[in-house]
């Protein structure tokens, strides 16, 4: 098996959090995520918690070890201390794990949304070259075209000021900065909010959202007020 780090991927928090209840809901000893390596011949590990987990067990068939396939690229196993433990919770154990492949499915589709920002971006450009140079040959097949030099300028700069989609993935990008912002501030209130004052999870967050809408300030910064009064 090859140990090497790799790149994270999408969805890599919220595979590792589900896994880890998945290890505390079950008594599991310990998972691994496996990707197929590029040579199509091995494995790599590329997250792992609690028991070692060896390429060597996903093809065990050990009563021991739960061997899940996840999409078309992937493998999660978890490692129990007894056969008897693992037949005992199996079924929850499925349960958990259908959430699990349904994330990891979901963060396949990271790669397509690249794409699909490329192919977008190629095709306006094809689409603002197309629409410069029909112009430009139209104006070079018509005899005594007065003022074509500024007709082009004037042309030119419409077509490229700004591409329509620019602005959308420009703000797009912005709102998405501002929304991942305001989560990493409200996560860092509430861990605030479970040691200081005891709240469980769901009370810190209903406390946060409640108080956004009682002072209707933005829940960021009702966050960011909270971590000024607990400097870390």
């Amino acid at each position: 098996m090859q140990e090497r780090k790799i790149k994270p991927k999408p969805f890599q928090n919220s595979l590792s959090a589900l896994a880890h209840i998945a290890l505390r809901e079950t008594g599991a000893d310990g998972y691994a995520f496996f990707r197929n390596a590029p040579d199509g011949h091995t494995l790599i590990r590329h997250d792992a918690s609690g028991a070692a987990i060896g390429e060597e067990a996903v093809y065990s068939g050990s009563g021991k070890v739960a061997t899940y396939k996840m999409g078309s690229d992937g493998i999660l196993v978890f490692a129990f201390p007894d056969e008897a433990r693992l037949r005992q919770v199996r079924l929850e154990l499925d349960r958990i794990v259908v959430t699990i492949e349904a994330v990891w499915s979901a963060a396949q589709m990271a790669g397509r949304y690249s794409e699909l920002a490329s192919e977008v971006a190629d095709l306006e450009l094809q689409l603002m070259d197309s629409k410069i140079a029909d112009r430009v040959r139209g104006l070079l097949s018509s005899s005594g075209e007065t003022n074509s030099l500024d007709a082009i300028a004037r042309h030119v700069d419409g077509v490229l000021h700004p591409p329509s989609t620019g602005r959308v993935l420009e703000q797009l990008s912005k709102e998405l900065e501002e929304e991942v912002e305001e989560r990493r501030l409200t996560n860092r209130a509430k861990a605030i909010l479970r040691s200081a004052h005891g709240m469980s999870e769901e009370q810190a967050h209903a406390h946060l959202r409640q108080t956004s809408r009682k002072t209707r300030r933005k829940l960021k910064d009702v966050a960011l007020d909270l971590i000024g009064h607990h400097p870390a």
